[in-house]
């Protein structure tokens, strides 16, 4: 009974922020970021391999 009411509280929280405009603008602005420098290091780790691929020849 204490675990849904802290369970309910907790969504309460979540519809608040998710109804606060500069919540959400703040969460898109992270989510960029993180997945901007995910794709960052994926490409960077394609040129160093690319690199090592040209040095083995």
């Amino acid at each position: 009974m204490i675990e849904q009411a802290l369970n309910s509280e907790k969504l309460e929280v979540i519809r608040r922020r998710i109804n606060d405009e500069d919540y959400l603008h703040a969460a898109i602005q992270r989510l960029a970021l993180v997945m901007s420098n995910e794709l960052m290091d994926m490409t960077q780790e394609g040129v160093r391999n690319e690199r090592q691929r040209k040095r083995r020849k």
